[in-house]
Order: C-alpha cells, then sequence, then structure tokens
C-alpha cells in the first residue's frame, strides 16, 4: 500500500513544489475529469485532494487512500439551494449570515453544505436534495 501512495508524482501551481500523489488517484481523475485545468494536488495521510477548474468552475475532488474517488465538491450561489431548505434555514437562522454553500457529490447523491456565522457563533447545516435540513456540525 505504501508504494501505492508513493507511486507518483501530480503538479502544483508553480513546478517550485511537487506534491507526489498517489498513481492511482491520479489515473482516477484523469479519467473522471478529462480537460481539467489549474490542477493542483494535496496529498493527507487519509485522502488526496485535487483542486481543478473545468466548465469555468473551480472544483474539489477526494480520492481514498486506495485512488477510489470518494466525492467531489464546488462552491454554489445560496441561492441555488432547493427552495424549501432556502425557507428553512431563513426562518430558523434569521440572525445568522451565510458564508458558504457547497455541493457535495458522493457516489451519485448529492448534498450541500452551508456555512452560517453569527458572530463568534457558527454551524454548518447539511441541506439534502430534496431540501431537508439538519445539523452537520456546530461550533460555538
Amino acid at each position: 500500500m505504501m508504494a501505492v501512495l508513493v507511486g507518483s508524482s501530480a503538479f502544483a501551481a508553480d513546478n517550485k513544489d511537487v506534491v507526489k500523489v498517489n498513481y492511482r488517484a491520479k489515473t482516477t481523475f484523469d479519467a473522471h475529469f478529462a480537460g481539467a485545468t489549474n490542477v493542483t494536488w494535496t496529498q493527507r495521510e487519509t485522502y488526496t485532494k485535487a483542486s481543478f477548474i473545468i466548465a469555468d468552475q473551480a472544483v474539489e475532488a477526494f480520492f481514498s487512500p486506495e485512488g477510489e474517488l470518494v466525492g467531489s465538491s464546488r462552491k454554489i450561489e445560496f441561492s441555488k439551494l432547493p427552495l424549501e431548505a432556502i425557507q428553512t434555514i431563513q426562518k430558523k437562522y434569521s440572525t445568522y449570515t451565510v458564508t458558504e454553500s457547497i455541493e457535495f457529490d458522493q457516489n451519485g447523491e448529492r448534498n450541500y453544505f452551508v456555512s452560517l456565522a453569527d458572530g463568534k457563533k457558527k454551524q454548518i447545516l447539511q441541506v439534502s436534495l430534496y431540501g431537508s435540513v439538519s445539523i452537520y456540525k456546530d461550533k460555538k
């Protein structure tokens, strides 16, 4: 397994910082995201992340240590969430400001994550494709 993790190299934004990337992750990336540009890699102990541009959008893809695609994410506008979720968030979290909205695709399922802030209080909400809202992470 260690040989696989150290098996290949990938390219960072400038050629000064070369990140060693799992060969299988790179191969899987190439198969799923043909045409991606400005690819940068981040290697962690439990995952590998590729950040890139495709179809004029910034995207991140996450890979397991075995090089399998775990999921991909991209920022989206809050207004693009399911209407029911927007209404629920505006009602229940009226004192909070939306700081970020992310669409996350994993194994064919799509969820959204919304980061909120109210002074020092922070919340991350998970929103289903159908608009149900639940607390993903509560940071106080």
